[in-house]
């Protein structure tokens, strides 16, 4: 079970997706035994399916960081073994590939990304609604 947040501190990830499930389970459970149980539970497996998923490539983003910077640290340790025609060649290289790990690996700068909202899947438009209502309520 996840903590429950301060005032002043905002809510992480996993709790809000939590927070959505709940709010799901318990607007159905109000409704009372009918059609609307399908819907309900179709939304809350594709929220937690898709926060499953993006745990995942967040793991693997880690992991092949890690292995990513190793081999360049390798290769740019190997540079003195080369010859200097070899050398010469590889160095411009390694650097335009450490380069591209680099911008992959940095910080997003979220307040420069474009989201269009009509681009969102229907379940996340919903979990966007079901928690703004929950925050009017407070």
């Amino acid at each position: 079970m996840t903590a429950k947040p301060t005032p002043t501190e905002p809510m992480n990830e996993e709790q809000m997706v939590h927070l959505v499930r709940n709010a799901l389970l318990v607007a159905g459970q109000e409704m009372g035994n009918g059609d609307q149980w399908p819907v309900v539970k179709d939304t809350i497996y594709k929220i937690m399916k898709d926060w499953e998923d993006l745990k995942v490539e967040r793991a693997v983003d880690v992991e092949l960081k890690a292995h990513l910077y190793a081999q360049l640290d390798g290769m740019e340790a190997s540079l003195p073994e080369c010859s200097p025609e070899a050398a010469a060649q590889l160095i411009p290289k390694i650097k335009h590939l450490r380069e591209v790990c680099d911008a992959y690996f940095s910080e997003l700068n979220r307040n420069a990304v474009y989201a269009d909202e009509d681009d969102q899947p229907e379940h996340v438009k919903r979990m966007r609604a079901i928690i703004q209502t929950l925050e009017e309520s407070k």
